[in-house]
């Protein structure tokens, strides 16, 4: 099993599959790890590397949000809502899974992609 800092250090890796695989060891360690795998999700979810953050959103958040909506969405709505508009991307790239699926909490990741799709609209423009 790889550390948190190989994992770390893969994300940002220039090749594809490392970055990829880096991601799935990350998304292995949600049921031990979940506030490391969070970290992750934070630095790696920015990337500028459109594919990063499609490794990050469905090998890693969309799996912390399945089991842990709770604790993790409201965080990641802080983020998106104070101008985080790559991880308002991340989250667009990501399926509801397990607990994101109910109703209640569907509703509001659904309305958190508008307003993320907003927000980076009026970064977009100026």
């Amino acid at each position: 099993m790889k550390t948190i800092g190989e994992i770390d250090a893969g994300l940002d890796s220039p090749d594809e599959k490392t970055r990829w695989a880096a991601a799935q060891a990350a998304g292995e360690l949600i049921g031990q790890r979940p506030w490391d795998v969070w970290r992750l999700v934070l630095r790696h979810g920015v990337s500028d590397n459109e594919d990063t953050r499609t490794a990050v959103a469905t090998c890693m958040l969309e799996h912390l949000l399945e089991d842990h909506f709770d604790v993790f969405f409201p965080l990641l709505e802080t983020q998106v809502r104070t101008g985080n508009h790559m991880l308002g991307d991340t989250l667009r790239r990501s399926w509801k899974l397990g607990l994101a699926e109910e109703p209640k909490n569907a509703e509001r990741w659904d309305k958190l992609v508008l307003e993320a799709r907003h927000l980076e609209g009026k970064l977009g423009a100026e």
